[in-house]
């Protein structure tokens, strides 16, 4: 499995390389989704929704069809219409940033 995590959080980033030697997934983090490899295998993508910008969310959709990839996007704080906003934009799932860390091991 590939796991690309497109943030700017340190904890975030120290907790993913920690379980990805552990459990030897594959890690890269990315400045944007423009140039995603090629799904040869299941591609998990992490993003922190934060400072996303509309062109951003548009990079969600249009990578959102494409087969063997799920998209997770956390953020500090969130409501039912954010979460229901975010799935409209391309994630599969939509987390508080809190639930996330605590829970990143048995999600992945």
């Amino acid at each position: 499995m590939t796991v690309l995590a497109w943030m700017d959080d340190w904890q975030m980033s120290a907790r993913l390389a920690k379980l990805s030697t552990t459990y030897s997934y594959q890690l890269k983090f990315c400045e944007s989704l423009i140039k995603l490899p090629e799904p040869d295998t299941q591609i998990l993508i992490i993003i922190d929704l934060r400072n996303m910008q509309e062109n951003d969310l548009k990079q969600i959709q249009d990578i959102q069809n494409k087969n063997n990839i799920f998209i997770i996007g956390y953020t500090q704080l969130i409501d039912g219409g954010q979460v229901k906003y975010y799935k409209t934009c391309g994630c599969d799932m939509v987390l508080r940033r809190n639930k996330l860390l605590k829970n990143l091991e048995s999600i992945l």
